[in-house]
């Protein structure tokens, strides 16, 4: 893949497109909720309970690789959320 291992967009859409390609279906099926670090450079997954195992274990394996992070069945790795505080005195009209 010659892809520009440099930029994080081209990194992402690599890593996407390598698992929906490979590992999609089969990990989808298996593996929900599951993380998984997808090598750019070798196209491998390796997957982890968390995103810190699936991370650690895919640099163990190739210490130079390029990561892409994936949450399996969902379509982000983390998910966000945002609360607004109320005052006290903004309920009493």
């Amino acid at each position: 893949m010659n892809a520009p291992f440099s930029d994080p967009k081209a990194i992402a859409e690599a890593g996407e497109t390598i698992y929906r390609d490979m590992y999609q279906k089969d990990f989808e099926q298996n593996q929900r909720g599951k993380f998984v670090a997808i090598n750019v450079k070798a196209k491998t997954a390796t997957l982890g309970d968390t995103a810190s195992d699936a991370l650690l274990a895919a640099q163990k394996a190739d210490p130079h690789g390029v990561f892409h992070l994936i949450r399996v069945g969902f379509t982000g790795a983390f998910q966000l959320s945002r609360h607004q505080r109320v005052s006290q005195g903004s309920l009493a009209k």
